[in-house]
């Protein structure tokens, strides 16, 4: 087709623009030229002719642009497309049948059923978890959901949930079963779900729900119950039905000031004749003065004292000392109030320690020690792991006026969450239910006991290890073994070319040497060891060790090689944050090549996320040209009865959502950036001759250096003397 015939023609400019396109990219255009295909179809049926799928499997008219889509999807993934491929099919069940398909799961049984469900059928399957049950017996998308997360995590949910409840009040059951409180106490269909999740709430706080676990308060009575037993405040007196919530929280929060607050500091008396009594100490004394030369009499002195409205904590000695005395103008205490006594606050005794340091040490020798190190604290099944102790009630006081201060009683700390251990029935004993290696999260007050496997060592002949849990060889891990644990994994002994992979950290107490092959070692945590020799690391938190030697090495975070020995030598360093080493480079000027912060794979990140945002506004472009053809050409009335009408303004929705998702991550990438800009290379020692530096993309080979900080921007590196 040339040009002047397309001009010529009735295609709007949007689909002048795709047929052109395929012809630049030497398509058979013919096969989407039609009037009577949308440019947002022509595009699809032009992706894929450039990818080599059978595009006669959805090149029809019936077929709208999302659906075509999901079929091109199909079709390039080498999936049977037969089984969706249908303009019966909506394009959101295609979806998840196509999902599904692609990880060998299908799903055409089910065809029957809302995209949704589907939708969580399909992510249940991939997790190996069984919901028909719950399917079959009718639970809607929002409760498979719930469900779904909850038994994936291994929650026993069955007894507690019914198909009364709604999804939100599945997931408040689920919540409770994840922190090991009792939710028998409030799976009651009779709870909203906001209700379920003040008392759940409550208990994780260990309070005394029962004060408020009345389905006639509604969830905002609740909460302001809950709220005063978190401060220890005695709520009998305004937990009642009687109450609004708004009453409920003036009350509270009158109670809340009485409890944190005696009062204004001021000075209140009244004098009689000579003599004066004046309360002080935000009421906790009464002070009595007379005029110096003025005797003190009993008359004089009671009634100043009843004037003062003085009747709590009367020192009778101290008075009866100055009766018929003469005044030297002293100030006598005569009262003082009893003050409330705040009780203590609820704590956890743990029998293990929570806070190791898990740093190696640097010996003489310069090098680190990764052997003499309390990595981990095992626990045997049953061991007792922590005992609560809870929190104590406060005692009242008194001011000498007789007014009554509430002592707050202490706050209870939260329920232990976490896995692998259970708690006893009154709920202050925790114990192991495994044996494994115990850890405490403080940033989330988890405790985590995660199973271990211990093998003596790893070679071809002992076989792969592909573990959930921690990994621990004793000895060696041999040439061409393979590792992959979802925890941590630690070697004792030594490490040949291989491949190590940790959903945790990995620690290799006596180093590794890939003997030339590249093994490649990954964590998400950090990787330790005693050196590294020949290998590939990459650590999204960090690297540490004494020694690297021709490595290519990534990471996100930190290389730390700044003991005595330390010593960056070889290879390429890819570092996002920050390099502290003592030595990089020798005297030969082996080639060495640090890049910092910015590097290739960041910026292909980049490069997708803009692509994306390009694709969809342009697809948000020609679905808002058709959307104006259809409103010049047909009144509203008539739109609105169009399907295809209907699913142009559908569609419009759905891009620019994707669009508003596509920017929050360009604007997570940009902050990012920023963060990496910041990076910084600390050098103790020597730096050599021969490191090729590209920090932030600025070049620079080195010279001989010592003891500096170096910084840089896309236009300069900054070096200081330190």
């Amino acid at each position: 087709m040339t040009k002047e015939e397309l001009l010529n023609s009735n295609f709007t400019d949007d689909q002048i623009d795709e047929i052109q396109l395929g012809i630049k990219d030497g398509v058979d255009v013919s096969l989407y030229a039609r009037e009577d295909f949308l440019a947002i179809q022509m595009r699809q049926i032009r992706l894929g002719l450039l990818s080599g799928v059978m595009v006669s499997r959805y090149n029809d008219p019936k077929f709208d642009w999302f659906q075509m889509e999901e079929i091109r999807i199909g079709l390039e993934n080498h999936i049977d497309v037969d089984k969706y491929a249908s303009p019966d099919i909506p394009y959101m069940k295609m979806r998840q049948i196509r999902k599904a398909l692609m990880v060998g799961i299908d799903l055409t049984s089910q065809l029957d059923r809302n995209a949704d469900i589907l939708r969580q059928i399909r992510k249940a399957a991939v997790s190996g978890i069984d919901i028909s049950k719950y399917v079959l017996e009718g639970y809607n998308a929002g409760q498979l959901a719930e469900i779904r997360k909850g038994l994936e995590k291994g929650l026993e949910i069955q007894e507690f949930i019914a198909i009364e409840y709604r999804g939100g009040s599945i997931r408040e059951i689920c919540k409770g079963l994840e922190s090991g409180i009792d939710v028998s106490v409030y799976a009651d269909e009779e709870y909203s779900w906001r209700q379920m999740r003040e008392i759940r709430l409550g208990l994780e706080n260990q309070l005394d729900v029962g004060l408020y676990n009345n389905h006639f308060y509604e969830w905002r009575q609740m909460r302001q119950i809950r709220l005063g037993l978190t401060l220890g405040l005695d709520v009998s007196s305004y937990a009642k039905l009687s109450f609004t919530y708004k009453e409920m929280e003036n009350r509270r929060k009158h109670l809340e000031a009485a409890a944190f607050n005696l009062g204004e500091e001021g000075a209140e008396g009244t004098a009689v004749g000579d003599i004066s009594v004046i309360v002080t100490d935000y009421g906790m004394k009464a002070i009595m003065t007379c005029p110096e030369g003025c005797r003190f009499t009993r008359d004089a002195i009671d009634a100043a004292i009843h004037n003062a409205h003085v009747v709590y904590g009367l020192k009778e000695k101290d008075i009866e000392r100055v009766v018929n005395t003469i005044s030297k103008g002293q100030e006598i205490v005569i009262a003082e109030g009893t003050p409330p006594v705040q009780g203590e606050d609820g704590r956890y005794e743990y029998f293990f320690d929570i806070n190791p340091t898990r740093e190696p040490k640097e010996l003489d020798d310069g090098f680190l020690d990764f052997v003499n190190v309390d990595w981990y604290e095992t626990v045997k099944e049953n061991d007792r792991i922590a005992l609560y102790h809870p929190a104590t009630r406060g005692t009242d006081g008194e001011s000498v006026t007789g007014s009554k201060l509430t002592g707050r009683n202490g706050t209870e700390q939260k329920v232990l969450t976490g896995k692998g251990f259970t708690k006893s029935e009154d709920g202050t004993e925790y114990f192991a239910a495994v044996s494994g290696i115990i850890e405490f999260v403080e940033k989330s007050n988890k405790v985590i006991i995660s199973e271990s496997l211990e093998v003596d060592e790893v070679t071809n002949a002992t076989g792969a290890i592909d573990f959930e849990g921690n990994v621990h060889v004793r000895h060696n891990v041999g040439q061409g073994s393979r590792i992959k644990a979802t925890g941590d994994v630690m070697v004792d002994g030594f490490v040949e070319n291989c491949f190590i992979e940790a959903g945790g950290d990995i620690i290799l107490k006596n180093g590794a040497n890939g003997q030339g092959g590249k093994s490649l070692i990954k964590a998400s945590g950090q990787i330790m060891g005693r050196f590294f020799e020949n290998m590939k690391l990459e650590a999204d938190i960090g690297i540490e060790a004494t020694y690297c030697l021709h490595c290519d090495i990534y990471t996100k975070g930190k290389l730390d090689l700044s003991s005595k020995k330390g010593l960056l030598l070889g290879g390429v360093a890819v570092v996002e944050e920050r390099v502290n080493v003592n030595n990089i480079g020798n005297k030969l000027s082996t080639p060495t090549k640090l890049i910092i912060g910015m590097n290739d794979r960041i910026k292909s990140i980049g490069k997708e996320i803009q692509a994306e945002i390009k694709t969809v506004r342009g697809e948000i472009k020609i679905l808002e040209n058709a959307c104006e053809q259809f409103k010049a050409l047909y009144t509203p009335e008539e739109r609105n009865s169009m399907e295809v009408y209907l699913k142009i303004e559908n569609a419009i929705y759905t891009k620019e959502l994707q669009l508003s998702g596509l920017k929050e991550k360009r604007q997570a990438y940009v902050d990012r950036i920023k963060e990496m800009m910041k990076a910084k290379v600390d050098i103790r020692n020597h730096l050599y001759e021969g490191v090729r530096f590209n920090f932030n993309g600025k070049v620079w080979n080195s010279e001989k250096n010592y003891n500096i900080t170096m910084t840089g921007t896309p236009n300069n590196i900054i070096i200081v003397k330190n």
